[in-house]
C-alpha cells in the first residue's frame, strides 16, 4: 500500500480486542425485539426489520435458503442470520450473556464502525460481493440497535479479471500486488487501475500494464521536461507569458477534474482530459 501512495488507515481494529463492544450492541439488539436466542446462539429476525434488502434491492421472497450455508431448521425465518455462534469443540470462544461462543459474521463491523466512526458517517465500502448479505445485514442490524445508524454513501468496487474471469486461487490465476510491482513501477499499477471506474470490474493484462508503465513515463517526462525549461526563466514574470490557448486548456482541464472527481470519482475521464494539457 506504501508503495501504491495508499494513505495509512487510521486504526486497524481487531475482533478479538472489541467483544465487550459486540456483546453490547447484540445486547441492543435483543432489546429492540429484533433478535432471538436458540441454545447459545443469537439470530436476527428480518421480519422485525421492514426495510431488509434496501440496499441491494433483494426482496426476502428473492433469497434462496441454504445456496450459501446449511440452513438450520430452529430459525423462524431461513433469512434470518447469526448474531453470535455458541461455541464449537476446538474453535475458539469467548463468554457471553448467551453462554461461551464466538460473534457471526457481521456484527464485528457494526460494532468496530460504531466504536471509532459513531453510529452515522459517510463512507463504507468494499467489494461488490458484499453488497449482500454482508453488508445488507450490517445496515439491519446497526439501524436494529440505533435507529440512528446511517451511512451516507456506499461504495463497492468490481473485480480484478484475468482473461474476463474472477481472480481466484482455485482457478490458479491468483498474483498479488508484490509479484506485479516486482515487474512495473508501482504507479503504474495505480494509474492501471484508476483507468477503470472503480465501480467497474478491471480485466488484468500484461499489455495493459505495459501501456500504463508508457503512459506513466510520459507523464512525468513531461513534468520534467517543464520543470528543467521554466528553470532558466523568472518565474515572477511567467504568467503574463502564458498564452490564452495554454490558459483555457489549463482552466478547462481543472473544471473536468472538478466535474469527473464530484460524479462518483470518475477517473477514467480525468485522465483522458489530462491528454491535452
Amino acid at each position: 500500500m506504501a508503495h501504491l501512495q495508499c494513505l495509512s488507515p487510521t486504526v486497524e481494529p481487531r475482533v478479538t480486542t472489541h467483544m465487550n463492544q459486540i456483546i453490547d450492541l447484540i445486547k441492543q439488539i435483543i432489546d429492540n425485539g429484533c433478535a432471538y436466542t436458540i441454545n447459545g446462539d443469537v439470530y436476527f429476525s428480518v421480519d422485525k426489520f421492514p426495510s431488509y434488502g434496501r440496499l441491494s434491492g433483494r426482496r426476502l421472497d428473492d433469497n434462496q435458503a441454504g445456496k450459501r450455508v446449511a440452513v438450520d431448521a430452529r430459525k423462524q425465518n431461513p433469512a434470518d442470520f447469526a448474531l453470535w455462534k455458541s461455541a464449537k469443540e476446538g474453535e475458539p470462544y469467548w463468554e457471553s450473556p448467551w453462554g461461551p461462543g464466538r460473534p457471526g459474521w457481521h456484527i464485528e463491523c457494526s460494532a468496530m464502525s460504531a466504536a471509532y466512526l459513531g453510529h452515522s458517517f459517510d463512507i463504507h465500502g468494499g467489494g461488490m460481493d458484499l453488497v449482500f448479505p454482508h453488508h445488507e445485514n450490517e445496515i439491519a442490524q446497526s439501524c436494529a440497535a440505533c435507529r440512528e445508524s446511517n451511512v451516507n454513501f456506499w461504495m463497492h468496487n468490481g473485480f480484478v479479471t484475468i482473461d474476463h474471469e474472477k481472480m481466484s486461487k482455485s482457478l490458479g490465476n491468483f498474483f498479488t500486488i508484490r509479484e506485479v510491482i516486482e515487474k512495473y513501477h508501482p504507479l503504474a499499477l495505480r494509474l492501471f487501475l484508476v483507468s477503470t471506474h472503480y465501480r467497474s470490474p478491471i480485466n488484468h493484462s500484461s499489455a495493459q500494464l505495459e501501456t500504463a508503465s508508457d503512459r506513466l513515463f510520459y507523464i512525468y517526462q513531461t513534468l520534467y521536461d517543464c520543470e528543467e525549461i521554466l528553470s532558466k526563466h523568472d518565474k515572477g514574470n511567467m504568467k503574463d507569458l502564458i498564452p490564452s490557448v495554454t490558459e483555457n486548456c489549463i482552466k478547462r482541464f481543472r473544471c473536468d477534474f472538478v466535474d469527473s472527481m464530484s460524479d462518483d470519482l470518475h477517473t477514467p475521464v480525468v485522465l483522458a482530459a489530462l491528454s491535452e494539457p
